[in-house]
């Protein structure tokens, strides 16, 4: 009866509004270093807009490269924009070569190109039509870093100018940039990095096709051979009225496969980290990036992707006008690859955006973003479900590649449906249309289906028949996100987080899977466990995972996906590898820890819609 009665306490407690309750404040420095992290690196892209980051980097604009020459255009070599020794920052430079001959000259412009209509590979401007060059109005200065190789290279570094006669400034095509060549004139480099900075005060900044240039003339720079290496070339200034729609990386990695990756779940997280502090600016335009994105689908509008473009998803001037999607090229053949699964569209990933627009929504009351997630699970519903209860898993793959491109999953995910449940309940509350009720009564029917009584467990979801349970694997958020999602009707499974609580490890945290096989634990896991113990008021497990998760809190205010470099999920990957977990810097739990700070269960809303 005790227990009984102190499940009710506890669930009743899910429901009070957020707060920094006594007792948390003393979390408050380190929350707030958290949502510095967040705010500063959406701050930068405003601040910031790229020619060249790293090799092959998302963020990079103006990647079509145009070569300029004079009598011998073999003298112009190639540039090596993977250059690995000794970069300025990052991963890469770019290493430049170029023999300078008496009376010739030579180098290379960085454009932002076009894209035909069903074509795949970019061309490089010439002119003759117009919108495609970048806005960057509110630029204030253009800075580079550079260094040579013996410290005796000389170069003319400059921006914008395409489209002009070089010695006279006069327009030579129909559509020049609406700024003239601004350039540092001709210098001489030492042989240690230095930053060169150009002023563009007084510069039409309104379309820009050609982002940097260097040229070397015999001359000017001697009849030599010139070697000298470039890195973080960018524009700097107020962006902030420009249509961007930026996207925050997920992890700071060298993983080629994630470091251009914004997975859609950890952007959400992000929005609500925000709302849930008071930073609706910021929450805004990562709302307003989903709302970019699912309008500008490269497929069609009406579906979210697992993952975006890092930065800007915005697409290129003259390209396709299609929400830029995350990938990497390899180096060797110069081809873009992406992953199959963070170009897919699933179940659990597409329900956590809508709760994020949701809760924008109740933020905000714009209801725009109540459109758009409508507009979400209305897709979950037309293309997850069978003749059971709940929704299958969604599918990886390219759809616009047709079938032979598109990989539909059959499988049923606990997750998937727990996140599909709250978004169904609170699109019901906010419309009163019966289609997101019975959705909301089919997902639950399949949350309690997946419940095992002898184990008094959830489990993970189902075979590929969508109805078997798959048994072979306990994982933590089946348990933890039931009960932050179900509210009232979480009582039957009250002792579904004795599983959660015999989890904990040593240390005081919390790792994925029951199993654990390499040890260490999951800081996102344990943010959102905090969040769940503090809702139902067992603040002393609750500020134990807390202080936990400060002590490996990194100096930039995020936390590591993991302790260890191997975190294993007691999952597979599709290729057969195991899907595991490391300690590279991630914004999930970072966005996890502030909302649990701050007491914010992303799937409740102030007005009752559960």
């Amino acid at each position: 009866m005790k227990k009984r009665l102190a499940a009710l306490v506890a669930l009743a407690l899910l429901l009070l509004p957020a707060a920094r309750a006594e007792g948390y404040d003393r979390f408050a420095s380190a929350s707030d270093a958290a949502l510095g992290a967040l705010t500063g690196a959406l701050d930068a892209m405003q601040r910031r807009v790229y020619v060249y980051r790293d090799f092959g980097d998302t963020e990079n604009h103006f990647t079509q490269k145009a070569k300029m020459a004079g009598a011998d255009d073999s003298l112009v070599k190639d540039m090596d924009e993977n250059w690995r020794d000794f970069p300025y920052e990052g991963e890469t430079c770019i290493r430049c070569q170029q023999t300078t001959a008496l009376g010739d000259w030579g180098g290379w412009l960085f454009l932002n190109g076009w894209l035909a209509e069903g074509e795949t590979a970019p061309r490089l401007n010439d002119g003759s039509m117009d919108g495609q060059g970048l806005d960057l109005t509110g630029a204030q200065k253009f800075t580079f870093w550079a260094r040579g190789e013996t410290g005796n290279e000389t170069v003319e570094f400059f921006t914008c100018g395409f489209g002009y006669d070089g010695e006279w400034g006069a327009p030579i095509v129909e559509h020049p940039d609406s700024a003239g060549k601004r350039s540092l004139g001709y210098v001489k480099l030492g042989s240690e990095w230095q930053q060169y900075t150009i002023d563009l005060t007084g510069a039409d900044m309104r379309s820009i096709a050609c982002g940097f240039g260097y040229v070397l003339s015999g001359d000017m720079s001697g009849a030599a051979d010139s070697v000298f290496y470039l890195d973080d070339i960018r524009f700097e200034g107020d962006f902030s009225g420009r249509d961007a729609h930026p996207m925050l990386r997920s992890y700071d990695t060298d993983n080629i496969y994630i470091q251009n990756a914004a997975f859609s779940y950890d952007n959400a997280l992000a929005a609500m980290a925000l709302l849930s502090a008071g930073r609706k600016d910021e929450a805004v335009w990562l709302l307003d990036a989903f709302v970019y994105a699912v309008e500008h689908d490269r497929y069609h509008p009406g579906r979210v992707r697992n993952a975006y473009a890092a930065g800007d998803i915005t697409a290129f001037p003259g390209w396709d006008g299609a929400a830029r999607l995350p990938g990497w090229y390899d180096a060797e053949s110069g081809n873009w690859f992406e992953d199959r699964y963070q170009t897919g569209s699933n179940v659990g990933n597409t329900s956590y955006v809508a709760l994020a627009l949701l809760q924008g929504e109740a933020a905000t009351g714009d209801r725009a973003y109540l459109t758009v997630a409508a507009s979400l699970m209305d897709w979950v519903i037309e293309n997850c479900s069978d003749d059971t209860p709940g929704f299958t898993g969604g599918y990886d793959g390219w759809p616009e590649g047709g079938e032979e491109t598109t990989y539909v999953f059959t499988y049923k995910s606990i997750e998937h449906n727990i996140d599909a449940y709250a978004a169904f309940k609170q699109l019901y509350a906010r419309t009163g249309q019966k289609r997101y009720a019975d959705a909301a009564d089919s997902a639950l029917a399949f949350i309690r289906a997946m419940y095992d009584e002898k184990g008094r467990v959830f489990y993970t979801g189902t075979l590929d028949d969508g109805v078997t349970p798959s048994a072979d694997n306990l994982v933590l958020d089946a348990q933890v996100w039931a009960c932050m999602a179900l509210g009232d009707d979480f009582a039957p499974y009250e002792d579904s987080l004795d599983a959660v609580a015999a989890m904990r490890t040593p240390e005081g945290g919390y790792p994925f899977c029951m199993s654990n096989a390499n040890g260490g634990w999951w800081a996102e896991g344990t943010a959102y466990t905090a969040l769940m113990y503090r809702l139902r008021g067992e603040d002393e497990k609750a500020t134990a995972a807390l202080d936990a998760l400060v002590g490996i809190q990194l100096d930039t205010g995020l936390f590591p996906a993991a302790t260890v470099e191997n975190l294993s999920t007691g999952f597979g990957l599709f290729d057969g590898s195991p899907w595991e977990y490391g300690a590279a810097p991630h914004i999930a739990p970072t966005a996890w820890f502030v909302m649990a700070v701050n007491g914010f269960n992303p799937y409740a809303f102030p007005d009752g819609g559960r």
